[in-house]
Parts: structure tokens; C-alpha cells; sequence
């Protein structure tokens, strides 16, 4: 996979992100904070999603669709 860096580090900032959710959670801070760092989850996931199927696939892998 190319680009193997970048996904990981888009990973570590998704389970950074859903570190913070937690500790949002657990000090009961505004539910704003809250919203803000879902979105900013969705986006990484999103990312992540479109650096996946950017990269060709293998003749082993069975297309999706």
C-alpha cells in the first residue's frame, strides 16, 4: 500500500480524537466540545475511507460494488 505513513498517521489522530471524546465525556464539558470532535472523527474516518480507494486493488480482493 502506498501512502502507508499517512494512513497510520490519519489513524493515530482518529484514536487521538476518540481519546478526547472520552475525556470529554467523563469531565462533562460542554456538549459543543463534544459535537466538534465527532465531526472532526467523521472527517478522519472519511479520509481514510477515500486514501482506501484510491489504491488499486489486488486481483485477490473481490470488488465491492
Amino acid at each position: 500500500m502506498r501512502n502507508r505513513n499517512l494512513v497510520n498517521k490519519k489513524l493515530d489522530n482518529l484514536e487521538s480524537t476518540l481519546i478526547n471524546l472520552q475525556r470529554i465525556v467523563n469531565t462533562q464539558q460542554p456538549i459543543e466540545s463534544y459535537k466538534a470532535n465527532i465531526i472532526k472523527a467523521q472527517g478522519l474516518v472519511n479520509d481514510i475511507r477515500d486514501m482506501v480507494e484510491s489504491q488499486p486493488m489486488s486481483p485477490s480482493e473481490l470488488n465491492r460494488y
